[in-house]
């Protein structure tokens, strides 16, 4: 049975033509009727009827917007159109619209519309053949694109032999090996304001954008020789690219180039693009994927772009990576967070940093070890909100730079959090204090300090200022204009000797900070202050 939906804004017409004829007995049944155009919209998207027979001059929408619109979205659904004969013209332009016939309402007769609604359903049995071939075409197409990606994403994590045996000739029977790499474009979501607080679904939005610019320019560059590979990962873009003709380096120059600056312009994501070599027949594919696999570490330990090529005596990335030797970490910083001990949990985070940048190692030990890390300061009762990204943000880590990001912001919850719950002073606070009176008179550097009571340059500078709410280094200073003072009072120096002794660069910068500190110059304090009482 055909559907048929009648669309009028006249009540007396829509029941007319309901028991015109007897629609069983002509292979039709009345789904639906609509009084505007708009109406009628919403329910054809709604249930799909087989034939329209649609009213031209209604309010709201008329016939022939509605039949363009409905040609576009459901381009098998046919349209019989009502007229009067003074919109004789509008009729005809709705045949141009592909509705098959018209009918004058005050001359319409059951046989006229039988005959209409022969016309209709041997057109709606013609256009829906058209769009089930479309479909079944469309359907293989991408059943066929998806065996292909399915090939490609084997490529890169299968070590089963036969499996690649199978991918080869996959490949190969689809003229996929001939001039062809792979491209990795990874984001740089840390560019954009508010980074830290981007869900899952905003970053996978914002790479479905960059996927769309990269597909414009991957078109107009390699045509249609490019497919996708589904890695999974929504912070990245792989593609498998063929048929180059030996353009591949001048094409990954302008795909980065012109990618950067459409980007910049749109998302304001930071992409990278970077690109095993070019290679050529089966024999190249296990080739093809080492290339990938560095190109993806190679940018993660140095951030370069472009491409990749593993030469002899290349010392930035070697084939055989190093262990980071971090085994046990995450216990032990457990148990330092559970004893409390400050110092202790620095100086296990800074050993972490220090491995990271020591190291020639692979990206997944970098994740291993910075979800070891969350788990353990995750784990521990009563120390509160986390506010360093979670294993989320571990897993998207691009480069080694934002490994070490995310373990210095660690320090400084944890520095927040266990600080909050302390009421001691912390020790090598203390010893740095003190080291700095027994060497005032001599040149004292912020690291000289830091390498004496055994925690880094920074966590000291952090652990001092909370604890006497002031810069290292302005206590520094503010000890030796103390010391100053003191030699003044005694008169067996010039102040330029002062200056010499307590270790300051020359007399200029002696003299202005000590203005810092007291408000007036080294000689007009000498003035108020140098004489002794008698």
């Amino acid at each position: 049975m055909y559907k048929i939906l009648i669309v009028d804004d006249e009540p007396i017409i829509l029941s007319g033509i309901k028991f015109l004829v007897d629609w069983e007995k002509n292979g039709c049944t009345i789904m639906d009727t609509a009084r505007n155009g708009k109406d009628a919209l919403e329910k054809i998207r709604q249930c799909l009827p087989d034939i329209v027979l649609c009213d031209i001059s209604m309010p709201v929408m008329d016939g022939i917007s509605l039949l363009q619109i409905v040609n576009d979205e459901f381009p098998s659904v046919v349209f019989l159109m009502l007229t009067n004969l003074q919109e004789f013209v509008l009729a005809k332009n709705a045949i141009r619209y592909r509705a098959v016939d018209y009918l004058v309402k005050n001359q319409l007769t059951a046989e006229l519309l039988e005959e209409s609604l022969a016309k209709a359903k041997k057109e709606y049995d013609t256009r829906n053949k058209f769009v089930q071939a479309e479909k079944l075409s469309y359907l293989e197409m991408k059943k066929h694109k998806e065996l292909l990606q399915a090939s490609c994403l084997e490529l890169l994590f299968s070590t089963d032999a036969s499996t690649l045996e199978v991918i080869e000739k996959v490949l190969l029977e689809n003229k996929m090996l001939d001039s062809y790499g792979i491209i990795y474009i990874p984001f740089n979501y840390g560019s954009l304001p508010g980074c830290r607080g981007l869900t899952y679904e905003a970053k996978s939005s914002l790479t479905a954008w960059e996927k769309e610019l990269t597909t414009h320019l991957a078109d107009n560059l390699f045509d249609t020789k490019y497919l996708y590979i589904p890695t999974g990962q929504n912070d990245c873009l792989t593609i498998f690219v063929w048929g180059t003709k030996g353009d591949w380096e001048r094409h990954i120059n302008i795909l980065a180039s012109k990618l950067e600056s459409a980007s910049e312009n749109i998302t304001q994501i930071m992409p990278a693009v970077c690109a095993t070599p070019c290679f050529n027949g089966a024999g190249q594919l296990s080739a093809c994927r080492e290339a990938y696999f560095y190109c993806v570490e190679y940018f993660y330990l140095t951030g370069n772009t472009g491409i990749c090529r593993k030469e002899s005596g290349d010392d930035s990335l070697h084939a055989a990576f190093e262990p980071l030797g971090l085994t046990g970490i995450g216990s032990q910083l457990e148990a330092e967070l559970n004893s409390r001990n400050l110092t202790g949990c620095m100086l296990l985070l800074d050993r972490a940093i220090e491995r990271i940048l020591a190291t020639i190692h692979q990206k997944s030990q970098a994740v291993w070890l910075c979800n070891e890390l969350h788990r353990a300061a995750a784990k521990v009762q009563g120390l509160g909100d986390l506010t360093t990204g979670g294993y989320s943000e571990i897993k998207a880590f691009m480069t080694r730079e934002q490994v070490i990001l995310w373990i210095e912001r660690l320090k400084e919850t944890l520095t927040d959090l266990l600080w909050e719950q302390s009421s001691y002073k912390s020790l090598p606070v203390e010893k740095a204090r003190q080291y700095v009176y027994d060497h005032v008179e001599e040149h004292i550097s912020l690291q000289e300090v830091a390498n004496e009571v055994s925690i880094s340059a920074g966590y000291l500078s952090t652990l001092f200022k909370k604890q006497y709410n002031q810069s290292f280094i302005s206590f520094i200073n503010q000890v030796k204009v103390e010391r100053a003072c003191q030699l003044i009072r005694e008169r067996k120096y010039l102040i330029s000797e002062i200056s010499y002794r307590l270790g300051f660069e020359n007399a200029y910068y002696f003299a202005k900070v000590f203005r810092r500190y007291t408000g007036m110059s080294p000689s007009e304090w000498e003035k108020e202050n140098g004489e002794e009482k008698k």
